[in-house]
């Protein structure tokens, strides 16, 4: 086997993975990722304060932390003079993002927080979240084209 057929290999691999990935649905295991990460960074930048004002003030907390989970959504949104608030319809991603919200600011020990911190826990989270990020790119490049396809007939 040589070094040619060995590098063909590996790009058949890759497509086939990436045509599975391509299939997958986005919504809860990617979304989850990109959720956990918004919220973790919400914690950090409120600093060794965060327990405290998470509990002092749970509705300001909670909302930062949707409008970082959501923030892309609502300046897409914006720039595209659609409404602003058009991703909160969907109350299922309202609930899940609450639901990590909840584990990382309120979970006994900061167990949820401390482990979603570890770096190999991280990079796995960052990985999905730019699975979703690229299926994101995919989906408006398709519809943009579609709706040229449109305009130009």
């Amino acid at each position: 086997m040589s070094f040619v057929d060995y590098i063909r290999l590996d790009q058949e691999i890759l497509t086939g993975a990436a045509s599975r990935v391509q299939r997958l649905r986005m919504y809860p295991y990617f979304d989850l990722a990109h959720y956990i990460l918004m919220t973790i960074s919400v914690r950090d930048d409120l600093g060794t304060g965060a327990s405290l004002f998470s509990r002092k003030h749970p509705l300001s907390c909670w909302l930062s932390s949707m409008l970082m989970c959501f923030a892309g959504s609502i300046s897409a949104n914006f720039f595209l003079g659609e409404p602003v608030i058009a991703p909160f319809k969907r109350h299922d991603d309202i609930l899940l993002a609450t639901l990590v919200w909840y584990f990382v600011f309120y979970s006994p020990f900061d167990i949820v927080y401390k482990v979603s911190k570890l770096l190999p826990i991280k990079v796995v989270l960052s990985i999905l979240k730019e699975v979703r990020r690229t299926s994101k790119v995919l989906f408006l490049k398709i519809s943009a084209y579609s709706f040229s396809i449109k305009n130009l007939l």
